[in-house]
């Protein structure tokens, strides 16, 4: 009876050994080509598991994708192994010929059951249908076997979960730099190398391959490494509890950035040999881009100078990736067109390394209904919190499942998402009736999204949006001024005062500390006006109205009040500091700290500058000493300011071409001053810019004058610019610091009637305005927009 037990069990363990050795399993198999690694412009396509039994093989894959683009696998989807080609015979996770939208995540992981491959198989290729732009990743294999072949490889430390070093044809690559191979020797599987970079020399001893490790020594430092086979690095080891980002307190430091984009397809090469990474500056709230230059390789190194740890975004157009950059650091990035990997290496990268892996999650709803009122208001409030809950959630998923994931990259999303409805909130009230904002709706965002902003304040490029309208709101809920910024003039006809509806907040500013003396009864006196005006004047648009003559009176008291010396002195200099009064208030309302308070009041001050394009007024610099306590702050408005000041200080070249209005002087019909200004270049063609100083998009387009006239100087053209309401001496300072100057370049900047007449004939309603003239003076109805000089070019060529 034992001896019959006995042989049961053997047979049975036999028969689970059998069971056990018709299935092989391939974890994170190695590929030679897959050039769908993207996720955001195109689709991402990864093989995370192959397991091959007698009856089929299954092929796990992880596919990404943004919502709005389909993703679709064909029903002739194959694979090919030795010459042979494997059927698909069904789908898990989607259906087959249809085209799906990932709208529950950005990704979806799909089982394809294929016709069963031989046990055996060492490599196959997959093809998504049987045409020309079918998906293919090809070259799949066992990592265990692909780690038998050192070149090309990437290994990651074992211990550690880094990437540290590479092996390719020509080059290695270890601590973010490229290395040559000075001396090379192999024993079967095993090398030994004298790698070189520049005068530096380092011994590498690469031991031989047994599942899927190999033991590296780098200079006498031994390790096990594991090769990397996915497009970005598995989860690291262990788990990293820190939470900091570096903070320099806001001084700038340099993040040098260096990166191969390894087989770069010809369309992307034919984009340009500069890569570019982009980040948003804190004090103006630009966007700013540091760029390298891509060698023939496509290796190239960036200097990005950074205030603090910040969010940072590469080169669109190729290879677009989102992620964190902390100053002072060095980064390394392979983007392997071709093999398929995204990776970072560096001492600190472990955050970067987790956003490729795990992506930022995109999204979240934008207002794009205009005129909303309360309930709509608060109906998209609701879409946004429903937007942030998801991505949250999707944040604890990748939690749950990956439990070494870093606290920094946790805490890192989280403020993200806080950031991210925070700014589509508050952009929403752009589409709210007269901006008005529910109460409730403000309390949310207040309490949510501002309250729980993540230190330091650079980490989210969009936190400078959020917190620019959060305070430009409170500022407009404040009462104290009705944010219209009228101008209109009061008084007799024969001595007329230029009155504002910020008068009586800077009135009473500067009665408080001693600036001007002024009553209590002459300052409700303006407040009545002001109000009278603000409701019934303002709103009229032509019509015809006359003033009771009881504010006829009230009118000419405020006229006087207005012309006393010390009164009218303190509002010419100060009216530029209404905004900054306002936001004190507002900064005050929401109880900030004092880094917020100097980041705001820096970009204000920054705000006057660029606009007015002068040097800030004393009053301005008082303020600053008296307000802003960061010292980097203080220097980079002080900075700032200097260059205007050097700005005034320098003449302008080719002082002729800024011309007076003396031969139109008399004249107002909007066709006959135009005809006038362009009468002594009959024979030539003209270029007519009508701009602004007050217009951001005009002053950027004229910054690139110098590349326009190199470009367009084979055509003989005259540039006529046109000023629309513009101050003299920010007229003559945005001219000298963009350099729009040159022997056939003129400048007008005509009286606002003239002025105003011309764009009327031109039906100009939108700045800036490009219009060509003929030779003989016909104003052509065409597109001359020199923001795009290449079409610009081709019709000048017609013209030709």
């Amino acid at each position: 009876m034992k001896r019959t037990m006995i042989s049961l069990l053997l047979v049975l363990c036999a028969v689970v050994g059998q069971a056990r050795e018709k299935t092989v399993v391939w974890e994170h198999p190695a590929v030679d080509q897959n050039t769908e690694i993207e996720g955001f412009f195109q689709t991402l396509l990864e093989i995370t598991r192959v397991e091959f039994t007698a009856d089929e093989t299954r092929v796990m894959m992880h596919v990404a994708s943004r919502p709005e683009r389909w993703v679709r696998f064909d029903a002739k989807s194959q694979l090919v192994a030795d010459g042979k080609r494997y059927a698909l015979r069904s789908l898990d996770g989607m259906e087959l010929n249809t085209e799906t939208h990932l709208t529950e995540h950005d990704y979806i992981d799909i089982v394809l059951h294929f016709e069963p491959l031989p046990l055996k198989t060492k490599r196959f290729d997959f093809t998504e249908g049987d045409y020309d732009a079918a998906w293919r990743i090809l070259g799949v294999e066992d990592a265990r076997t692909k780690a038998e072949q050192l070149f090309p490889s990437n290994w990651r430390n074992v211990q550690t979960g880094d990437w540290e070093i590479s092996f390719y044809d020509r080059c290695a690559i270890y601590d973010c730099q490229f290395w040559d191979y000075k001396e090379w020797t192999q024993k079967g599987n095993k090398y030994i190398f004298v790698l070189s970079n520049g005068n530096k020399r380092i011994n590498v001893i690469v031991d031989k391959a047994k599942d899927g490790k190999r033991t590296i020594s780098i200079d006498g430092r031994k390790a096990d490494y594991s090769l990397i086979s996915g497009i970005t690095l598995s989860d690291y080891p262990t788990k990293e509890y820190s939470t900091t980002f570096k903070d320099t307190n806001y001084q700038t430091d340099t993040v040098t950035f260096v990166g191969w984009l390894k087989d770069m397809p010809a369309q992307f090469r034919d984009m340009g040999n500069e890569f570019d990474v982009s980040y948003n500056n804190i004090f103006t709230d630009k966007q700013m881009s540091s760029y390298g230059k891509i060698d023939a390789q496509g290796r190239f190194t960036v200097k990005i100078p950074l205030i603090n740890a910040s969010e940072v975004f590469f080169d669109w157009n190729r290879c677009y990736i989102r992620t964190l950059f902390e100053p002072g650091e060095t980064y390394f990035m392979l983007y392997d067109f071709k093999g398929g990997h995204k990776l970072f290496m560096g001492k600190n990268c472990r955050l970067q390394n987790e956003t490729l892996a795990h992506p930022i999650s995109w999204g979240f709803s934008y207002p794009y209904e205009k005129d909303m009122d309360e309930e709509a208001a608060m109906n998209f409030l609701e879409e946004l919190k429903q937007d942030k809950a998801k991505a949250m959630a999707e944040l604890d998923k990748v939690i749950a499942t990956h439990p070494t994931i870093s606290d920094r990259y946790i805490n890192y999303l989280r403020g993200h998402y806080h950031i991210d409805e925070g700014r589509n909130l508050m952009q929403g009230r752009f589409s709210m009736k007269n901006h008005q904002v529910p109460a409730a709706y403000m309390d949310y965002v207040k309490r949510e999204d501002w309250q729980t902003a993540s230190k330091p304040y650079t980490l989210y490029r969009d936190f400078s949006c959020f917190r620019r309208d959060l305070v430009e709101q409170l500022i407009s809920e404040s009462g104290n001024v009705k944010r219209t910024h009228y101008w209109w003039g009061i008084g007799t006809p024969e001595d007329v005062v230029q009155m504002s509806d910020t008068y009586p907040l800077l009135l009473r500013r500067n009665k408080a500390v001693g600036r001007v003396v002024i009553t209590d009864e002459e300052l409700e006196l303006i407040d009545q006006y002001t109000d009278y005006w603000l409701k019934n004047i303002a709103p009229l648009t032509g019509e015809s109205f006359t003033m009771p003559a009881e504010m006829a009176a009230l009118e000419q008291q405020c006229a006087d009040i207005l012309r006393r010396e010390d009164i009218r002195k303190v509002l010419e200099s100060e009216i530029l500091m209404t905004d900054l009064w306002l936001t004190m208030d507002a900064l005050d309302a929401l109880g900030c700290d004092q880094t917020i308070r100097d980041i705001t009041l820096t970009h204000k001050l920054y705000e006057q500058l660029d606009w007015e394009r002068i040097p800030l007024k004393d009053c301005a610099l008082e303020f600053l000493e008296d307000y802003v306590k960061m010292p980097a702050a203080k220097a980079f408005i002080r900075d700032e300011n200097e260059k205007y000041l050097a700005i005034e200080r320098r003449g302008i070249t080719h002082p002729d071409n800024l011309k007076t209005a003396e031969d139109v002087a008399n004249m107002s019909d909007g066709e006959q001053i135009l005809r006038k200004l362009i009468e002594p270049y009959q024979g030539k063609i003209i270029l007519l810019d009508i701009w602004g100083t007050w217009c951001g998009p005009c002053k950027e387009a004229l910054s690139h004058s110098q590349e326009e006239y190199a470009r367009l100087k084979d055509y003989d053209l005259v540039y006529l610019y046109l000023a629309n309401n513009s101050p003299e001496e920010s007229w003559q300072n945005t001219i000298k610091m963009c350099e729009a100057t040159g022997d056939n370049v003129v400048h007008y900047n005509l009286p606002n009637a003239q002025q105003s007449a011309i764009e009327h004939f031109l039906n100009v309603n939108a700045w800036p305005h490009f219009r060509l003239i003929d030779r003989d003076g016909t104003i052509l109805d065409v597109n001359a927009d020199p923001r795009d000089l290449d079409s610009l070019a081709r019709l000048l060529d017609k013209m030709k």
